[in-house]
């Protein structure tokens, strides 16, 4: 078993339905097969009402499409047209990442001890590895996610070994890792010190890191709530702003600027790391109204050069990082 406790770090004993702590006896429960290793913190997910929607799409007797439905179907004020197009955005990501396992996230990903996807939600990521024959662990604050990741990654041909715990709290041994990946989460952490820590903690020297995140300076609105101007406010007036234009409940997002993610990097890990300024891809253009593709068109032909990195990494719409975990007297 590669979890163990995330309260003391010691060896969990199967029990059936729950998982029991051999040193500290805290006992966790499991739904469709997936330990709940949550601890008690702060988190943007409800614990109970997101068991009680796991427990009851585990029991569900459906096709993985239905299954994915069903997810944004419980969300309320959604209407059928916004469910259907996010279901399509989930059970097609899993092609879209094939590239992104191929490029950026290689050098995280191109080893053969185990890896992680941490905030893996619907599982996408690690059924893209799968199909690329590189087996991965995940972790994610909703069982109801990893319900269907679990759906998800059988039908890629892999094998599901995932949980559900607090990026800030992880169920994993210290230099267990060759590799962890977490794609746009740290904007939702409640605690990215931490968060970043226990990365740095869980990944063995060598190993790589791959991370993810929007911009807070973005010249483009805010990608969660399409509200332009978010990131540019005192943190303290970000929800209410957002409130007030778009009706909006902004409490579970806090965007980092590269100088800031810089920092909590440097000061949190060990990891030798670069921050890459992406092109937007190709499948968002499509998707894009004309004056707002054609804008990121220009966006893509201008951040390939070196003497406009220090005007995206200010105003670029999101970053990319990646690095490797060096020995800790270097």
């Amino acid at each position: 078993m590669i979890w163990c406790c995330p309260r003391c770090h010691g060896d969990l004993e199967d029990r059936g339905l729950t998982l029991r702590c051999r040193s500290c006896r805290s006992v966790y429960e499991t739904v469709a097969g997936i330990p709940d290793l949550r601890v008690a913190g702060d988190s943007w997910i409800d614990r109970e009402p997101d068991l009680e929607s796991a427990r009851r799409l585990a029991a569900l007797d459906c096709s993985l499409p239905e299954l994915v439905r069903e997810v944004y179907a419980m969300r309320p004020g959604w209407d059928e047209a916004r469910i259907a197009r996010r279901t399509r955005e989930v059970l097609g990501a899993r092609s879209s990442l094939k590239g992104d396992v191929t490029t950026w996230l290689r050098p995280a990903a191109g080893g053969r001890g185990p890896l992680l996807d941490l905030g893996c939600g619907a599982g996408m990521l690690v059924a893209a590895l799968a199909v690329e024959g590189r087996p991965a662990i995940g972790i994610d604050v909703s069982m109801t996610w990893l319900v269907v990741a679990r759906r998800l990654i059988a039908a890629s041909g892999g094998a599901p070994v995932l949980a559900a715990a607090l990026g800030e709290a992880l169920p994993l041994r210290d230099d267990a890792l060759e590799g962890v990946i977490s794609l746009d989460v740290i904007e939702h952490v409640r605690d990215p010190d931490a968060y970043l820590a226990e990365m740095d903690r869980v990944v063995r020297v060598g190993g790589g890191l791959a991370l993810s995140t929007p911009n807070r300076f973005s010249l483009t609105a805010e990608p969660h709530v399409f509200v332009w101007g978010v990131g540019w406010l005192p943190v303290r007036w970000q929800a209410g702003y957002v409130r007030w234009r778009s009706g909006r409940i902004y409490d579970d997002t806090r965007l980092m600027s590269s100088f800031g993610l810089r920092r909590r990097l440097r000061r949190n890990t060990l990891f030798a790391f670069r921050i890459l300024i992406p092109e937007v891809p190709d499948a968002n253009l499509e998707r894009f109204p004309p004056l707002r593709a054609a804008l990121a068109r220009l966006y893509n032909r201008l951040c390939v050069y070196r003497a406009m990195r220090a005007v995206f990494l200010l105003v670029g719409p999101f970053f990319r990082v990646v690095g490797v975990k060096e020995e800790k007297d270097r």
